[in-house]
């Protein structure tokens, strides 16, 4: 719980920063490529956040880093004062939120869309289409194949489930022969 506080805090004053800036897009992806870069070279994450090592020698490395990479001077600043706090370890808590920042701003929103079989893009472009509808929003589709749902669609877009799928229709048949066979 802690770690989303945090995480949201420091996504927020990037965003605003970004905002003014107009860098939103580009800030977004210079956190997900340092992310990643944090990710394919463990002993540089080490480096950068252990706080065993001296918070000069961490900085150095890190600046040394961000000057071969072409990092943008504010997102510089802003890992020096997660290195500087001992945030680091938050990043990609941090680069998580400042995309649901970017999608609410462009009135995007994600949606987890499952089905038994894997469903053709038209098919999935209508049902991206009709939740636009519901929402108000323009859809992001991430389609998973889910065996378990029989047939049907289920999707999610955060805390709207819209279920139609055989296995719920089928537990509400059997809940209704319950309640007959009871009553």
């Amino acid at each position: 719980m802690r770690n989303l506080v945090i995480a949201k805090r420091y996504a927020k004053a990037l965003f605003n920063l970004a905002l003014q800036a107009g860098g939103v897009e580009q800030y977004g992806q210079e956190l997900d490529q340092f992310v990643k870069l944090l990710g394919e070279l463990p002993e540089l994450a080490d480096g950068i956040q252990n706080p065993l090592y001296p918070e000069a020698t961490r900085k150095s490395l890190f600046r040394t880093v961000a000057d071969k990479a072409g990092m943008p001077p504010i997102i510089k600043s802003f890992v020096d004062l997660l290195i500087e706090k001992k945030r680091l370890q938050y990043l990609p808590d941090i680069a998580d939120y400042y995309h649901r920042l970017m999608d609410e701003h462009a009135n995007v929103a994600r949606a987890e869309l499952k089905a038994a079989t894997q469903l053709d893009d038209k098919v999935i472009g209508e049902i991206a289409k009709t939740l636009e509808k519901v929402t108000g929003k323009k859809i992001v589709v991430e389609f998973s194949k889910d065996p378990s749902l029989i047939g049907g669609v289920v999707a999610k877009i955060g805390d709207l489930v819209l279920d139609g799928s055989v296995r719920r229709q089928l537990d509400g048949f059997k809940e209704t022969l319950k309640r007959g066979a009871l009553g």
